[in-house]
């Protein structure tokens, strides 16, 4: 567990009593207030007083996801908590919010690592999900009762789990980011990919994809050495329409 995961694990234990949190009485515990504003250059800015414990996070009224929206909040609490982020400007764009590229400025990761600790805390997951086999709707289940993104909770499965499982994310055609379990050590070559043959390049081109995990060549995503290891690499992409984006599972299902 991260520095910034484990100090949510300390707020949860110390100030949240329901699940999912309900982070407007979390807020108040802290010294914090939600305003909804209208903006458009950013999801969520966090004002905070100089000189008390204090502050106000302010988050786009007009946002598409009630779960996006909490994710937001959560992310300006980890802010405001997180002692070194003190002296930061915490004006937050859309990308840099319920986002696990590796690219991203330290403070945001860290600010995304606590907020899917908090909306997601891994004591409680560990008997929500089925960590021996990935199942797109089973985690879409668990995203529903907490009230959180599908993003933030495939991540947190991953974080969990023993299976070789990655997720990507590629927009505009392209994939911009992956997350890994522990045990999927295999390199994605990201700016090559998706690749023909893949599920989430038969989205892109206006085509359908299976509604569940099916098998595709190992090349369609993983670089050579790592497709001669897998014999059976499963894939399950999904359109999401607000993003205008593909969400892609990889089960490294069979090694050669």
């Amino acid at each position: 567990m991260s520095p910034a995961a484990d100090l949510a694990r300390l707020v949860t234990e110390r100030y949240v009593k329901t699940t999912p949190v309900d982070l407007a009485d979390l807020c108040k515990n802290l010294g914090l207030r939600i305003v909804e504003v209208e903006a458009g250059g950013f999801d969520g800015a966090l004002v905070r007083s100089k000189s008390q414990q204090k502050g106000m996070v302010a988050v786009k009224s007009r946002m598409r996801e009630a779960s996006r929206k909490r994710f937001t909040i959560a992310h300006e609490i980890g802010h405001f908590v997180i002692p070194h982020h003190r002296l930061l400007r915490n004006v937050c764009q859309e990308k840099k919010i319920d986002s696990f590229d590796a690219r991203l400025d330290r403070p945001e990761i860290e600010a995304n690592e606590f907020a899917s600790e908090l909306l997601l805390p891994s004591a409680v997951l560990a008997s929500r999900f089925n960590l021996k086999e990935l199942s797109l709707s089973a985690v879409s289940k668990v995203a529903e009762d907490f009230q959180t993104s599908l993003t933030a909770t495939v991540r947190r499965y991953l974080s969990l789990t023993d299976l070789p499982c990655a997720m990507a994310w590629s927009d505009g055609g392209h994939a911009r980011w992956c997350v890994r379990s522990e045990s999927f050590w295999f390199f994605l070559p990201l700016p090559e990919l998706p690749a023909s043959g893949s599920q989430a390049s038969r989205l892109f081109c206006g085509e359908a994809a299976p509604a569940d995990f099916t098998s595709v060549p190992s090349s369609a995503w993983l670089e050579r050495q790592g497709a001669e290891r897998v014999s059976i690499l499963l894939e399950h992409s999904v359109f999401l329409r607000n993003y205008d984006a593909v969400l892609t599972l990889l089960w490294a299902y069979r090694m050669a």
